[in-house]
């Protein structure tokens, strides 16, 4: 026999105890989507379908491949298993690579994770992982903390009132792990494993804009983590030149598929095969919304949701991935809706790639002015006069900033206070000494340009 039929074999194996263990305590059959980067032909299949009983799926948008400068990639009987854990509205995602196992977020306090866990963990979680400090990622942490022993806990180092946040932090100090707050550039290393961290590179005003944004490269296979991640955070990576985004074969969805993540300069930047939201069914917000889906299907991204497809399971050994879930599943896209032409000739546009990038608030006292602004970058390659341009709060129905002339270079970042006046940042303010921003929910800034048209807004 030679030594490829033997390889195949191995592979074989792995993945369908892999299959069957994972199904304990889980609802459905696992069914398998495969993608498959490109490098040399060779003369075996190199995807295995390991459902227990075969069934019929229809693949989700797409399942597109790429061609790649072949690499070295880790050892055929090396799996890494990824596994996007259904825990209602909120993130959990485990990482394992043989005996190491990393633990991105836990859910809420109610996500009960311990138990799947126990089916995948060897001894010891050697890493812990809070995105950041809202309870529906660190409160199932808890319940984490109480049942393994964990050797490592990353976290941002932002902060919050919450009970949840109060109790998480608790536990960390006496869980005698080692502890570290992380920031553009580290690096989470254990095992063979070793995440980069992309996000933030210092705390800003919005939490989930803080969150830990996380890229891990197995062989030719890339994925990324952006927890809450939200627009004004992609576009910090975005226009980073020491952290450059490059294309990831696998995008966890910022911010549960809001649309406030997911920028189409953003998803352009990583080219994503497959996008994962993690989300409730029938959740409240509304997630995923419907923009974002839309963007992720313009490009071409197969994508996947835990409201609709339960736990997702991504096993790769650096060549190949396959894409399995728990239930049969299809994420439904809603067809734009064409307007009737009218005889208004469309205004040509003059607005280029101009985004609200950042909006500050206080906070700590509702309703009072405290240095609040809201920031506007020009992501274009050429400059921008921003004559006539207008910043709305269109959940309150007013104020409206109108610019006067103003030329807003490439790559140039302006903001707009709500009442004081600074001339190094252009020197623009409302004029107000009471607060604009974070009044309602949501509170949603939007930029027009002097056309009329609506070029980029921003909620919280």
């Amino acid at each position: 026999m030679n030594n490829r039929i033997v390889t195949c074999i191995l592979i074989a194996g792995l993945l369908l105890v892999q299959l069957f263990s994972g199904c304990t305590g889980s609802t459905g059959t696992f069914t398998t989507q495969s993608q498959t980067l490109t490098s040399t032909p060779i003369a075996t299949t190199t995807t295995t379908t390991t459902t227990t009983t075969p069934i019929t799926t229809t693949p989700p948008i797409t399942t597109p491949s790429i061609t790649t400068t072949p690499t070295t990639t880790p050892p055929p009987d090396e799996l890494l298993t990824v596994h996007f854990i259904d825990v209602g509205q909120g993130d959990s995602i485990l990482l394992d690579l043989n005996e190491t196992e990393i633990l991105i977020d836990g859910g809420d306090n109610s996500a009960d994770i311990v138990p799947y866990l126990q089916q995948y963990v060897d001894g010891d979680l050697e890493v812990i992982i809070a995105t950041h400090p809202h309870a529906d990622h660190i409160g199932g942490l808890l319940d984490v903390l109480n049942a393994f022993q964990v050797k490592q806990i990353w976290h941002n180092g932002d902060t919050s009132t919450s009970a949840t946040y109060s109790n998480f932090m608790n536990l960390v100090q006496t869980e005698n792990a080692q502890v570290y707050i992380g920031k553009r550039g580290d690096h989470i290393t254990t095992g063979e494993l070793s995440l980069t961290v992309l996000n933030p590179s210092s705390l800003s005003g919005s939490t989930n804009n803080n969150s830990l944004v996380l890229s891990l490269s197995y062989g030719e296979v890339d994925f990324l983590f952006t927890g809450d991640a939200e627009k004004e955070a992609e576009t910090s990576m975005f226009l980073s030149s020491d952290m450059p985004l490059s294309d990831m074969e696998i995008l966890k969805i910022g911010h549960h598929g809001s649309h406030t993540a997911c920028s189409k300069a953003f998803l352009i930047a990583i080219s994503p095969e497959t996008a994962i939201y993690m989300a409730k069914e029938g959740n409240s917000y509304g997630h995923p919304h419907e923009e974002t889906i839309v963007s992720l299907s313009d490009i071409g991204a197969s994508i996947y949701g835990t409201d609709v497809c339960g736990t997702i399971i991504v096993t790769t050994d650096g060549d190949t991935y396959e894409v399995q879930t728990e239930k049969e599943c299809q994420v439904e896209i809603t067809a734009p809706v064409t307007a009737t032409p009218t005889p208004t000739p469309t205004p040509t546009p003059t607005n280029g790639n101009v985004q609200i990038t950042f909006i500050f608030y206080d906070g700590v006292v509702p309703s009072v002015e405290s240095d609040e602004y809201v920031e506007i970058t020009n992501l274009d390659t050429e400059p921008i006069n921003l004559q006539g341009w207008r910043l709305v709060d269109i959940d309150d129905g007013s104020p409206t900033f109108t610019f006067p002339s103003y030329i807003l270079n490439p790559g140039q970042s302006i903001r707009v206070y709500t009442n004081e006046i600074h001339p190094e940042y252009g020197g623009f303010s409302f004029g107000r000494g009471s607060a604009i921003w974070n009044n309602t929910n949501p509170d949603t800034a939007a930029l027009f340009d002097a056309e009329g048209i609506e070029v980029s807004r921003m909620s919280y």
